[in-house]
């Protein structure tokens, strides 16, 4: 690592307060328990499988038949009812949006040289599909 000792100190700061969060412990014992899962990681692993081959097979110009898409969609509803999966969804959801936060505000205070504001970091009104939303 090259940053400073005060630097790499704050870093171990900042991890240390993330450990301790009960939302990220939370988020944590959720992706835990569906790791530990292995219907579920199987179902969820099946269903990701299929759907990055029926995306190759599009990029490719070749149309998915229907008893793929069928299958693909029952896929799909089996893991949006596995409430295993829907919490780890939900813990991922959790620990990519802290994620996105702390590297938000630390490219901005690179960037700028200066810590940014909330309101600087993710403005308000700035429209769909920016990836604020």
């Amino acid at each position: 690592m090259t940053a400073s000792p005060q630097i790499k100190s704050k870093i171990v700061e900042l991890c240390e307060t993330l450990v301790a969060d009960t939302e990220v412990q939370s988020a944590r014992e959720k992706a835990e328990a569906f790791l530990a899962n292995e219907a579920a990681v199987s179902l969820y692993r099946e269903m990701a499988t299929m759907g990055r081959a029926l995306h190759q097979k599009q990029h490719n110009g070749e149309e998915p038949t229907g008893e793929e898409i069928g299958r693909f969609t029952e896929l799909q509803d089996s893991c949006d009812a596995n409430p295993a999966i829907l919490s780890f969804i939900e813990a991922q959801d959790v620990l990519r949006g802290i994620a996105e936060v702390v590297t938000s505000f630390v490219g901005k205070s690179l960037e700028r040289g200066k810590v940014p504001t909330e309101a600087e970091v993710f403005p308000k009104g700035c429209g769909e599909g920016c990836g604020c939303h």
